[in-house]
């Protein structure tokens, strides 16, 4: 096996590289870098598509009651006697 291997690589190991240019390597480079901002375009695309319809979802989605001013009230303590007294008082 290694007689027939040995002279097609010394073959192989003399021969020119014929297929490929100069620049090929800065064309793998240039499509590298294309097909990486084309990626970060959609990224941002879908970002923004996705923060819009959660933007809006939310104004749409929000009830939009009137407010009014008034006095701060606390039912709890308004209503209830809370002297010692009264609560210790067991109703029967």
């Amino acid at each position: 096996m290694t007689q027939r291997l040995d002279p097609i690589l010394d073959a192989l190991s003399h021969e020119a590289p014929g297929g490929v240019r100069e620049d090929f390597m800065e064309g793998v480079w240039e499509r590298v870098g294309d097909l990486t901002a084309r990626r970060d375009r959609t990224m941002q695309s879908f970002l923004f598509a996705g923060l819009l319809t959660i933007g809006l979802g939310a104004g749409a989605l929000t009830v939009q009651a009137p407010a009014y001013s008034e006095d701060t009230r606390y039912t709890l303590v308004d209503e209830t006697r809370l002297s010692p007294a009264d609560l210790l008082l067991v109703s029967r």
